[in-house]
């Protein structure tokens, strides 16, 4: 027991004195600064990563790049890129600019992150932009995407989700 009672008190004499003494608190604040720089890091890339889809102001190019990435978790296939580029020909008139618009659109889908973080970024353009009737036909052009080679579940919930976000169900 005196063994004890000696070596605590040396131990605690020895903590107190490298803390004050020795820069144990510098050491402290060096890791807290550290931490904090990480976070702020971090927070910058998550923010680099949207700030592509943040720059579409065009629902139409918004909608181009929902469909791009409902097949997400592989690549779109050669066959859903072509019903990508018939469904934006046909229902936005692109005309001459449709290679451009699907080459940037394809750029942005690259960079994102997920189909669930465009849709969080695009929701208030759309509803802004687009009447009622045009969100239910938005909804049906990324749902005709995803069952181009038949749907995962992780599409149903993101269409789900869509939907969702852009008022067409109740959120649950």
């Amino acid at each position: 027991m005196p063994i004890i009672a000696a070596v605590v008190p040396t131990l605690a004499f020895c903590t107190l004195y490298w803390f004050v003494g020795m820069g144990g608190i510098n050491h402290w604040r060096e890791r807290a600064a550290q931490r904090k720089e990480a976070a702020q890091k971090s927070q910058n890339q998550a923010f680099a990563r949207s700030v592509q889809l943040r720059a579409v102001d065009d629902p139409r190019d918004a909608a181009t790049i929902l469909m791009l990435l409902i097949p997400r978790g592989r690549d779109p296939t050669s066959e859903q890129i072509a019903r990508i580029e018939a469904t934006v020909r046909d229902t936005f008139e692109f005309g001459p600019e449709l290679v451009a618009r699907m080459t940037q659109a394809r750029f942005i889908a690259g960079a994102a992150e997920s189909f669930e973080q465009a849709v969080k970024v695009f929701a208030d353009l759309f509803k802004k932009g687009l009447t009622a009737a045009e969100l239910l036909q938005l909804v049906s052009m990324v749902e005709e995407i995803a069952h181009c080679d038949g749907p995962t579940q992780t599409q149903i919930e993101a269409i789900t989700m869509l939907q969702q976000r852009l008022g067409l169900v109740p959120t649950e």
